[in-house]
């Protein structure tokens, strides 16, 4: 009996084939891999979520145990965080900044855990190139009713083709929609980035910094309105927002990355105020419902320093008000010691703080409450 090679055929039910070219089988291979990899981030992602509402305390008793930076990539340095809970899971967004094809490139990544210690392969992980985009960048994630939206912007400054603002929508923080434009009867053309939206009875409103950084006296905050997110989209009358601090006067910084929160039935935004070395997190309250453009109130708040925020302590931070579950708001934040690699920006990783007042703040692994 003539003998078989069974590591060059293989079996199909009408007996024994000629097996696929050496080509074809490597093909298949990356083929199954790809398969592998997605069913690994799919089943991760399922463990956190099947742990049901017990997971949402998950974060206030591992406190202890944890320690800044609680999120770090090797060859990523990572900024603009962003978090969301669903269903007793932590999703975790963030722009990510890595050598590509010779260049610096941004891409915008989301990621899952439970604990902050283990975190799931990228969700999403995309820099817009097909489109034709330099990168992606600055995501900031928000929930109405059962929708999530995610906001975010291009990247890259690119004269030719100015950064735009985007979302898309989701409804379990897994499975996304396509990339749609976000504001662009009002932004078509102009250097825009760092948007925010939220919800004021039927209206959304979205902000976002107008401007380029060579040009810092032309930067500017604007908020416009909406019945709907595909719009078309409004200037709140002039459009252009007004932050202040606690004293009645603006700060003399940049504002960007502002970021829309409710505390106590009160719209406030959180923004990322810089000049120069100078580099913090702000909270500002809306004065007037009426008057989507006055903010005031502002003051910083006061991040710790770590062994891992020495040079910048808090850049792009997100505030949360989660004090139905433990009485505490969280912020998350990223820090650097060094701004002389990723074109300026450093090796950023991400830090978390808690704080029973917004005041007083204590970093991941202290008590809290002292």
């Amino acid at each position: 009996m003539k003998k078989v090679d069974i590591s060059t055929h293989e079996f199909v039910h009408s007996g024994w084939r000629k097996a696929p070219s050496r080509r074809r089988r490597k093909e298949r291979c990356v083929s199954v891999k790809r398969l592998l990899k997605k069913a690994a981030v799919a089943l991760s992602i399922f463990a956190c979520a099947a742990s049901g509402p017990a997971c949402s305390a998950q974060l206030s008793a591992n406190w202890s145990h944890l320690r800044n930076p609680v999120l770090s990539y090797p060859h990523w340095s990572i900024k603009d965080p962003s978090m969301a809970q669903q269903n007793g899971a932590y999703f975790v967004f963030f722009s990510a900044f890595d050598q590509d094809h010779g260049r610096l490139r941004s891409r915008v990544v989301e990621v899952s855990t439970r604990d902050f210690h283990n975190f799931s392969r990228p969700i999403l992980n995309f820099t817009g190139e097909p489109d034709g985009w330099l990168g992606m960048c600055t995501p900031d994630i928000q929930k109405f009713g059962n929708l999530w939206v995610l906001t975010f912007n291009s990247w890259g400054d690119d004269p030719r083709r100015p950064d735009q603002l985007f979302y898309k929508t989701s409804s379990d923080l897994v499975h996304w929609s396509a990339t749609h434009p976000l504001t662009p009867n009002l932004t078509a053309g102009l250097s825009v980035i760092g948007p925010s939206i939220t919800r004021i009875g039927d209206l959304y409103y979205a902000s976002w910094r107008q401007g380029l950084e060579d040009f810092p006296r032309d930067i500017k905050v604007r908020i416009a309105s909406a019945k709907n997110l595909d719009g078309p989209w409004s200037y709140s009358g002039s459009g252009d927002v007004s932050l202040r601090m606690v004293s009645g006067i603006d700060n003399g910084r940049i504002h960007e990355n502002g970021q829309f929160i409710w505390i106590d039935n009160r719209l406030h935004m959180v923004s990322d105020d810089y000049r120069g070395d100078l580099d913090g997190a702000f909270l500002y309250s809306l004065l007037d419902p009426s008057d989507p453009l006055s903010w005031g109130g502002g003051y910083e708040l006061q991040i710790p320093v770590e062994s891992f925020n020495r040079f910048t302590c808090c850049e792009a931070s997100s505030l949360y008000d989660w004090r139905r579950q433990d009485r505490y708001f969280y912020i998350i934040y990223g820090g650097t010691n060094e701004q002389s690699t990723y074109e300026g920006r450093g090796w950023i990783s991400l830090g978390l703080a808690r704080s029973l007042d917004l005041v007083h703040w204590f970093p991941a692994g202290s008590a809290g409450h002292e």
